[in-house]
């Protein structure tokens, strides 16, 4: 009998770099058309196409909102021949008043869809443009100005900023050396009104905010010298008294006033006013503007509505015993989105404000004037997550739920609406899976995909009809290079009596009369889930391995495992709960032991002798905690840009979970108490410019390792920042480390770089 010949293990890693990010960027096509509106009967999208050469392009394409009807946006023949190129390959564009605004090569280029005539735009926004773009803010000497446009007139707005007490600048807390260092252009964070004469900004504090510092060993493009660069940055610690303090203010383009606002000084972990956030929106009519205020420890948040002549109304506020999640959640390591889904009706009269007190998050209908509670709008049996749209003409409020009945998984978000008066609760994409969508002139464009199914693009009415399948993800290239589907799991959680969800990658050489090692990708923060819920065949953020290397250790022979503990959100408020006072607990790290038996009953193939865990920045935290807290369970772990001391992180994200600072509690989460315990194989990584978790906590924990006379490895990347599992180096050494300790193979093989 012919029995099929084994790979070699440089075999093995040969085809595993053929899914490393940089190889695979360009494997999956049309998963995520981002559906544009055109204007008031049309949108527009990119669909993507590859050549007999594997090379990609993109077609650009109109869709009627009446009938679904495509048919090409322009002729891409003229553009092409416009501009010496065969096929189009730029990815993303913009249209406005009817010219295509796009880059192609580093160029940037406007086409007239009417005329057919292609300039090259050479006018570059130096601040944050109005919607009208007749005007822009800009910092100068820490003091607004505004630039007319046309003219170039500038206008000082505000005169008292000083150096650490700026109007219009983000916090320093996270990602600011890196931001200087790679020369962004740094605009003011300030939202314009609609109608572009006001905008809302404030001013930031941060003169008694301490400093942390990072060592820049090496010489940038534009500087010549071996001498080390110090930077410096301001970041408040639990501990601390002072943080970075923000002071709302409104401005009148048009009188050059502004009037700081009657609201008490807003803690200022994050940009205020940053898009993606959403904690501040105008209404259409740009008679006012709504805050979601948060206090400093996330147990209080208000709705405060602002009218355009600086009039402020505290419609609301709740409080909570643990924390307030005014924000839905996203997956993959907290990179999603972070949306407050709180809103001002159209007329000024209603707020509708999201809460958790009857546990799963629902919308409540307050009067905006008098504050009063009117009714809960949603059912009581689904979770509102973020808002998608709302229709005030109609009453209708469109927004994404999870925990329905009609889905096999509790986090999977399906698109629903509701009638303002709490009427008419639709699910509109019935399709069992993950959904995002746009709802462009009454259409939805929604795309949805679950792990083991591709993604799907659907064009549906308003009130759910399915008018056409717009088009579908193309993942040939992918399953091509080895690719395998995740195979989603349940088990129970440690209370004995909560489900929770997975996800099972089997080794590529799968054999079930054969025991594999697998690894436990861990996250361990409990602002976001970690397991993945729609198709994934990247990283969360660009340079990223797909599902987290578990798809590069599958075809090596080792299994990957992710799961969902107690602790995380998106589910009931008590389930989230549990990570109050307990970051320490690393969203559920005793579920991932406590569900074992299970998991290897249910797939036998797992060898509970050889387990190993990852992770970075929480996941880092949590990796190094299960090898030291579990030492007879997890064997090897690999821990990346860890904050192993919660005492030594940004003040917001650690108050939110530990509450406001208290020794006792929060020498709980001091990853070196622990380092006596190490028995089994540790790599500790960090990045020398990493201005989000410094490296100061990793050199801390190898210091209480060396304290504790334990073998350990460590290496610090002198050039990265925060995104350690991004860089090419490291993801080739942990591969290797995997390897190496599970499965006792000395590999030889070096990955293409990119």
């Amino acid at each position: 009998m012919n029995r099929k010949r084994s790979k070699t293990l440089n075999q093995q890693y040969k085809v595993a770099e053929q899914l490393l990010p940089w190889n695979a960027k360009d494997a999956v096509l049309n998963a995520e058309p981002h559906a544009q509106k055109l204007d008031g009967s049309h949108f527009f999208y990119g669909l993507e196409k590859r050549t007999e050469d594997g090379s990609v392009y993109t077609e650009w394409e109109r869709v009627s909102t009446d009938d679904g009807v495509e048919e090409p946006l322009f002729d891409h023949e003229d553009l092409c021949s416009k501009l010496g190129k065969e096929r189009l390959t730029f990815r993303t564009c913009k249209v406005k008043d009817g010219v295509l605004s796009f880059t192609q090569d580093r160029k940037s280029y406007c086409y007239d869809l009417s005329s057919g005539e292609l300039s090259e735009n050479k006018q570059k926004d130096n601040g944050t443009v109005s919607p009208d773009r007749s005007k822009e803010v800009f910092l100068r000497r820490n003091n607004l100005w505004l630039r007319k446009k046309d003219t170039g007139e500038e206008i000082q707005l505000t005169k008292d900023g000083r150096k650490n007490d700026t109007y219009g600048i983000f916090p320093q807390c996270i990602g600011y050396i890196t931001a200087i260092r790679s020369k962004m252009p740094i605009f003011p964070d300030v939202l314009w009104s609609p109608d572009s004469r006001y905008f809302l900004a404030y001013r930031l504090n941060q003169r008694k905010v301490k400093d942390l510092y990072l060592l820049e060993s090496f010489d940038s493009a534009d500087r010549e010298s071996i001498r080390p660069v110090l930077h410096s940055y301001k970041c408040a610690f639990p501990e601390d008294e002072h943080i970075p303090t923000g002071y709302w203010c409104l401005f009148d383009t048009e009188s050059f006033t502004f009037k700081m606002l009657d609201i008490d000084p807003q803690p200022a972990g994050v940009p205020l006013l940053y898009s993606v956030y959403k904690h501040a929106r105008w209404l259409e009519d740009s008679s006012a503007v709504f805050i979601t205020y948060v206090s400093r420890g996330n147990k209080s948040a208000s709705f405060i509505t602002v009218k355009n002549d600086g009039t402020v109304n505290k419609v609301l506020t709740e409080t909570d015993d643990t924390f307030i999640n005014i924000c839905t959640f996203g997956e993959l390591d907290g990179f999603g989105d972070y949306s407050a889904s709180n809103f001002l009706s159209k007329d000024g009269t209603s707020v509708f404000w999201q809460s958790e007190r009857d546990d799963l998050a629902r919308l409540f209908r307050y009067d905006a004037v008098s504050g009063d509670l009117l009714y809960p709008v949603t059912p009581a049996d689904c979770r509102v997550g973020e808002l998608i749209s709302i229709d005030d003409e109609n009453e209708w409020i469109y927004f994404y739920a999870n925990d329905l009945s009609c889905a096999s998984d509790p986090y999977y978000q399906l698109v629903c609406r509701v009638h303002f008066d709490g009427s008419c609760f639709s699910v509109l994409t019935p399709e069992d899976g993950m959904h995002r969508c746009e709802i462009i002139n009454g259409m939805i464009v929604d795309t949805w995909s679950r792990v083991d199914k591709p993604p799907v693009t659907n064009l549906r009415k308003a009130d759910g009809t399915l008018v056409r399948e717009l088009v579908s993800a193309d993942i040939t290239d992918l399953m091509a290079r080895g690719y395998i589907v995740p195979e989603r799991f349940t088990v129970t959680a440690s209370d004995g009596k909560t489900t929770l969800y997975g996800i099972l990658i089997r080794p590529a050489d799968f054999d079930p009369d054969r025991k594999y090692p697998f690894v436990d990708y861990d996250y361990g923060g409990m602002q976001c889930i970690n397991v993945p819920k729609s198709f994934s065949w990247k990283g969360a953020l660009p340079g990223r391995e797909m599902l987290s290397c578990l798809e590069t250790l599958a075809q090596l022979g080792i299994a990957g495992i992710t799961i969902d503990g107690l602790g995380t959100p998106g589910r009931e408020k008590s389930l989230h709960n549990i990570s109050y006072e307990n970051i320490h607990g690393c969203a559920g790290l005793k579920d991932h032991v406590y569900c074992l038996d299970e998991l290897v009953e249910k797939y036998p193939f797992l060898d509970r002798d050889r387990i190993g865990i990852w992770g970075n920045s929480g996941g880092g935290c949590g990796s190094v905690r299960a090898i030291l807290e579990y030492p007879d369970v997890y064997k090897v772990a690999v821990a990346s840009a860890g904050n192993h001391d919660q005492r030594m992180y940004d003040y917001m994200w650690t108050e939110t979970y530990y509450g406001l600072y208290n020794k006792d509690i929060y020498l709980k989460g001091d990853n070196t108490a622990l380092a006596k315990n190490l028995k089994g194989k540790l790599l500790i990584v960090h990045g020398a410019m990493d201005d989000n978790v410094p490296l100061s906590q990793s050199i801390r924990l190898v210091d209480a390792l060396i304290r504790a006379d334990k073998d350990f490895d460590f290496f610090i990347l002198p050039r990265c920042n925060h995104y350690v599992p991004t860089d090419p180096y490291f993801i080739q050494r942990k591969t290797d480390y995997f390897v190496e300790h599970l499965l006792g193979k000395k590999p030889t093989y070096r990955f293409s770089k990119p």
